[in-house]
């Protein structure tokens, strides 16, 4: 019985090593090209979303769940026209997510749910899929100055939104009576500016302080539920601030020092009564 030539046996194994070789390139492409979250651990990708200062698009799923492609492509059309945004995918049945699904409260709601969460860790708000679209989902991406206010809300805080054109005479002075309320406050406050000439703010601004005085910083107070509970124009003391900040929807804080006006939309600061901070998820 004749035996295969030693080169013949050589070539099989070269033949079989290139075989290994493509499959092996072949399984990391496909991980490589896999949609983010697409594995069980959603933390992982909010973290490098979050490092590259992205908005993250969560898609919240479940096995057998219904309807999840078509939000799917309602998700990636949003994320294509947002231009710095990504999708994660969270599986809330999967253990490695279950800190992520006690943390936003998504044990209960109907699915798919999509939730948008901006780099600083505030969730600015959930959307079912039954009213999910992509201009809704643009829409709930939020400016700076909102998702400042939404963090600070979110972690149990107050927030001074302290709103002023660039160059304003005593801007300064009021950021320096928010500086000393924080410190009665005991840290309970949070502090925010807003720059009424920042095109990035405008959005913002026309929803909430469309009359906002041209030459005359505007301190607008949020409790810690995120409702607005005073507005002082001009010069304020701390401790008015660390008084409104205590109130509740429809308080007004009183009077400050000669000079101040509190409570006083028509001389400049418009109160955003309509606008809701999302609490805590």
């Amino acid at each position: 019985m004749s035996r295969r030539p030693r080169g013949g046996q050589e070539d099989l194994k070269t033949r079989k090593n290139r075989l290994a070789l493509v499959c092996l390139a072949v399984a990391c492409a496909l991980v490589a090209g896999a949609p983010s979250g697409a594995g069980a651990n959603a933390a992982e990708d909010l973290g490098k979303a979050k490092e590259k200062g992205r908005v993250a698009f969560v898609l919240v799923t479940e096995p057998g769940a219904a309807g999840v492609e078509e939000a799917e492509g309602v998700v990636r059309d949003a994320v294509r026209k947002a231009g710095n945004a990504v999708m994660v995918r969270l599986d809330r049945r999967a253990a490695e997510n279950t800190a992520l699904v006690s943390r936003y409260r998504i044990s209960g709601p109907q699915i798919p749910l999509v939730l948008v969460i901006v780099p600083n860790g505030a969730v600015a708000g959930g959307i079912l899929a039954n009213e999910l679209t992509t201009d809704r989902l643009l829409g709930m991406i939020p400016s700076r100055c909102e998702a400042e206010i939404m963090k600070a809300v979110q972690a149990g805080q107050g927030v001074l939104v302290v709103a002023a054109r660039r160059g304003v005479a005593g801007t300064d002075d009021v950021l320096d009576s928010c500086e000393r309320a924080r410190t009665l406050s005991g840290g309970k406050l949070a502090i925010v500016r807003l720059d009424l000439d920042d095109p990035k703010e405008q959005r913002f601004i026309t929803r909430n302080w469309a009359d906002a005085s041209p030459d005359t910083p505007v301190t607008v107070v949020f409790n810690s539920r995120g409702q607005p509970t005073g507005v002082f124009v001009g010069p304020v003391e701390p401790s008015a601030l660390v008084s409104a900040s205590a109130k509740t929807a429809g308080g007004c804080c009183p009077g400050g020092r000669k000079g101040t006006a509190a409570c006083a939309p028509a001389a400049g600061g418009k109160a955003p009564a309509a606008y809701v901070i999302p609490t805590k998820p």
